[in-house]
């Protein structure tokens, strides 16, 4: 296979650790040293001559917005990490109008799981979403809730947001996507509460949700460890990723 990614952070990271078999081209603008099997792309225009047989966005927000629409007009099928990019309803009309000759937009379960079945309800069914995401402290520290506060004082959990999952995604880009997928795969943008905690007890990244719809009574909680080199990023996002790309070509898929 041939993987294209972009964003070599954390996630971009552990994505290319964990497919040594894969031919991988990395659009970065950060330098870091690439494994034997991955080559730089210096420009999206260097990723299309690539012609990767899937492109794997975990850069952020801004990259996804950026770059995603114009890949997809072109035929390449993109895997997006930043999820809370569609958001922004512009953004969102422009990624789901995008595909062209057969381009998929894929959403992973990213660090939750159970998507699946919120996914298979049937939308107008659904009654109430609510997601509440808790991680340490340290978790937050590159987010809006660091700015004025001394998170590392803190003594007791302290709510940092509540809303609907559309203002926490735009809010807090690197660690509201779950919400965003919640309410993809559910109720929508606006019918998805969300609430955003810091816990100096927390032993990882919590991701728990309810649902409750006329087929279905569902309630899911994980608690994953966060990645080594990005608290706020749950180590389960990548495996997300890298389960969602094997689905691509084993012929035993889960």
């Amino acid at each position: 296979m041939k993987l294209a990614l972009i964003g070599f952070g954390a996630i971009g990271q552990a994505v290319a650790r964990a497919l040594p078999e894969a031919q991988i081209g990395v659009l970065t603008r950060t330098q870091r040293p690439l494994p034997q099997n991955a080559k730089a792309l210096a420009s999206v225009e260097t990723l299309r001559a690539f012609n990767p047989d899937l492109v794997v966005e975990a850069a952020g927000q801004e990259a996804a917005r950026e770059m995603v629409p114009g890949l997809l007009t072109v035929g390449h099928s993109v895997l997006l990490a930043s999820v809370g990019a569609l958001a922004d309803p512009e953004t969102e009309t422009r990624m789901r109008a995008a595909p062209t000759g057969g381009a998929q937009l894929l959403i992973p379960a990213g660090a939750i799981g159970g998507i699946d079945l919120v996914a298979a309800l049937e939308k107008s069914t659904i009654e109430d979403v609510t997601y509440t995401g808790t991680k340490p402290p340290a978790a937050w520290s590159n987010s809006p809730a660091a700015k004025g506060r001394d998170l590392s004082a803190l003594s007791e959990p302290e709510v940092l947001f509540e809303g609907t999952a559309r203002e926490a995604a735009l809010r807090f880009p690197k660690n509201a996507n779950v919400a965003a997928t919640l309410a993809l795969g559910g109720a929508g943008f606006d019918r998805t509460r969300a609430r955003l905690i810091a816990d100096p007890d927390a032993r990882g990244n919590s991701h728990a949700y309810s649902v409750q719809a006329r087929g279905a009574a569902v309630r899911f909680e994980v608690t994953a460890l966060p990645d080594p080199d990005n608290p706020g990023t749950s180590a389960t996002t990548a495996l997300s990723l890298v389960r969602a790309i094997k689905n691509r070509t084993d012929s035993f898929v889960i």
